[in-house]
């Protein structure tokens, strides 16, 4: 109807005597309005599809794999009877007997930064006070190592990060299980009412991590009652909680 009463004003126009540059003029803005409202009514009239949104989400718990520990020695906990040096050396020995591979595991902070043990064994000498991160792969034995560097003497230990190195792949399963969970999901709604649900529209996704409590105990065992190294008869034990991880998504699905 717009139109046509764009075209009859046009019309109009055209048999009113008006200067033909003014009737040019307004002959393109009626024609300009009948294509702009030519335009709105398509669009109003265009169908749109329906869709389903669905959000889902899985949740893992997973125990961490790897273990950092920072071991600090210094000369003056032992009051001049030890040398940095001869305690390092028993806290080699302590990893060596646990087939840790020194190489690859023990690193010292030197001046801000994490120095390889091939470097700093043949070209770092800290004078009195010297801190090491040793990384580690298994509880029992990072247990172990901390009851045996204690029976040392070596206790300033603190245990400050652990990771999950397999989490792309973690990611990728859940990613898999939560889009089949919201599929079935909107499969459910849809057949409640009689239809069917198509492909997915639009997809979007995220992951959250949250690390583990990590807490620190003392355990006697006869070992530790028989060292002296340990006065209150026991040896610290670490102890770690879960890393829990949430994979959510949100999904669009038409519906037919």
């Amino acid at each position: 109807m717009l139109n046509c009463y764009c075209f009859a004003k046009i019309a109009a126009y055209n048999s009113l005597k008006i200067p033909i540059m003014s009737k040019k003029i307004i002959i393109t803005v009626l024609m300009a309005m009948a294509l702009i409202a030519g335009t709105t009514d398509c669009r109003a009239q265009a169908p749109t599809q329906p869709y389903v949104d669905i959000n889902s989400s899985v949740e893992r718990e997973v125990t961490p794999n790897e273990l950092y520990l920072r071991i600090i020695i210094n000369e003056s906990d032992y009051k001049g009877k030890k040398s940095l040096e001869s305690m390092q050396n028993a806290m080699l020995g302590v990893l060596k007997r646990n087939r840790i591979d020194i190489p690859e595991c023990l690193t010292l902070n030197y001046m801000g930064s994490e120095v390889s043990y091939k470097l700093f064994s043949s070209n770092i000498k800290p004078k009195t006070q010297a801190t090491y991160m040793l990384k580690l792969y298994d509880l029992t034995i990072m247990q172990q190592v901390i009851a045996e560097l204690e029976q040392q003497q070596i206790s300033n230990i603190e245990l400050v990060q652990v990771k999950f190195t397999k989490e792309n792949e973690l990611k990728a399963e859940m990613a898999t299980e939560a889009m089949k969970l919201a599929q079935s999901e909107a499969a459910t709604l849809a057949g409640a009412i009689g239809q069917e649900i198509g492909k997915a529209i639009s997809i979007s996704s995220w992951m959250n991590g949250s690390q583990p409590r990590i807490y620190k105990s003392r355990m006697a065992n006869e070992e530790s009652i028989m060292d002296s190294s340990t006065p209150d008869g026991s040896a610290s034990q670490f102890g770690i909680g879960k890393i829990t991880y949430r994979f959510n998504v949100s999904v669009r699905f038409e519906l037919k």
